[in-house]
């Protein structure tokens, strides 16, 4: 299992998301997504609490240039993919993700290694933007307001809607 973070910052200017450069090994290669990565090996454990807040902040910026404000915790998915089959991904992991939201932020948008970030007016205008089939679930989650925990499931390349789900708090 994998551990990450992801960032999603909706502010006046719109909401923040990637371009993914095409890359080995990538579920989110080539698709829009919300900047993020693994955690750090130091960002783990009990003894650093602030390890995932730090991650999604170093993360975020290092992708699109832009520091997160204040960023609170949203929600926690468990990607399960021991059945998925991915094009570009030989030997997926199963990927546990911690959201974080924004609304404040300092810097300004620049292209890096992972790929080209962007302003996107509306999370409906996120619906028509090529992406894996689970993210128009977070997308959803998020929309909704309330805290998370979900898992996203496939079979194959599909979205298993038996094994996917989500509880609010």
């Amino acid at each position: 299992m994998k551990y990450g973070t992801a960032g999603y910052l909706n502010c006046d200017k719109g909401i923040l998301m990637l371009e993914k450069n095409e890359r080995k090994d990538d579920p989110n290669s080539g698709y829009f997504a919300l900047p993020g990565g693994k955690l750090k090996e130091y960002e783990k454990g009990l003894d650093t609490p602030k390890g995932r807040l730090e991650s999604v902040i170093r993360e975020t910026k290092n992708e699109t240039g832009i520091k997160l404000i204040n960023p609170l915790l949203r929600g926690l998915i468990l990607f399960d993919n021991s059945e998925r089959i991915f094009d570009n991904w030989l030997n997926p992991d199963d990927f546990y993700v911690y959201y974080y939201s924004a609304k404040k932020y300092l810097g300004k948008l620049k292209e890096s290694d992972e790929g080209v970030p962007f302003w996107i007016s509306s999370l409906e205008e996120i619906d028509s933007l090529p992406k894996n089939e689970g993210d128009k679930l977070i997308y959803e989650w998020i929309k909704d307001g309330r805290n998370f925990l979900g898992v996203i499931k496939h079979k194959e390349k599909e979205l298993d809607e038996s094994g996917t789900f989500v509880d609010y708090f």
